[in-house]
């Protein structure tokens, strides 16, 4: 458990909940019992509800894993008070570790980002979105490995490293869509929460994942336009193929037809 505190805000971080730690935040404040029995398990849906004394929030984040080739979501659940802000997350992440660092060593940062709840919030979601944008470089550099590869004969290898790409680009839009909806609902319930007057910033955070959102569609756009290509290399070569088959059969076919006229006459 890491925690933090400026003179009004303080943020606690738990990695692996157990429930030990469930226990401490029920000391911290009156959360309602359901929410923090759901945080020693992963939840499959993003939302955002409100208290009118606290806000729960569950935020979904791909990464990229190796292994499987496509896009995976991490979670990030946020427990908001007046002057708390309490994640949890289920595995370490490099946004909430990078957040870390720069309090740690910022102290520029720490004024800004610890200056209250909704700054503290803004801050984390805000390295969150960054992160997002980030992981989608490998799908950008396996587009362009592509395009560089697809008219050099490669067709046939190039159709399974489209299909991963697209796999990728589809997993990645699933985890990500659902945030830009929650980010919505999160204009609407801050401005209760904390003022209209904070709209602004969280209007911010829509408009930074918006950015995401475009760079996933031009990728999506441009895979497909790279797979229609390749599809269309592919079928070029298979008929010239086919061509060269009809030709030698057109050429054979006269000798195989003596031959066999010959071996009737012979019997």
């Amino acid at each position: 458990m890491w925690i933090t505190k400026s003179p009004r805000v303080t943020w606690i971080d738990i990695l692996k909940p157990t429930k030990a730690d469930i226990d401490f935040l029920k000391k911290q404040h009156r959360f309602h019992p359901i929410i923090l029995d759901e945080l020693l398990h992963l939840s499959s849906r993003s939302r955002v509800e409100f208290d009118e004394s606290y806000l729960f929030l569950t935020y979904h984040l791909p990464i990229y894993d190796k292994v499987m080739r496509t896009s995976r979501s991490a979670e990030v659940d946020f427990l908001i008070t007046k002057n708390k802000v309490i994640t949890v997350h289920y595995e370490d992440l490099e946004p909430i570790d990078s957040f870390m660092r720069s309090i740690s060593n910022n102290q520029n940062f720490k004024n800004r980002a610890m200056e209250d709840a909704l700054h503290c919030t803004y801050f984390l979601i805000e390295e969150i979105i960054h992160f997002s944008l980030r992981q989608l470089r490998h799908i950008e550099d396996n587009i362009r490995d592509i395009s560089q590869e697809i008219f050099k004969g490669k067709e046939t290898q190039l159709l399974e490293r489209i299909s991963y790409v697209k796999r990728d680009v589809l997993d990645f839009s699933v985890i990500s869509a659902p945030q830009e909806i929650l980010l919505n609902s999160l204009i609407e319930v801050g401005a209760k929460f904390w003022g209209a007057e904070m709209r602004i910033y969280l209007s911010d955070l829509v408009g930074d994942h918006s950015k995401v959102t475009q760079h996933l569609d031009n990728h999506r756009a441009t895979i497909e336009a790279l797979e229609t290509t390749n599809g269309q290399l592919l079928s070029a070569k298979t008929n010239a193929v086919m061509q060269r088959f009809t030709i030698l059969a057109f050429l054979t076919f006269p000798v195989f037809f003596f031959i066999s006229l010959a071996s009737i006459d012979f019997i």
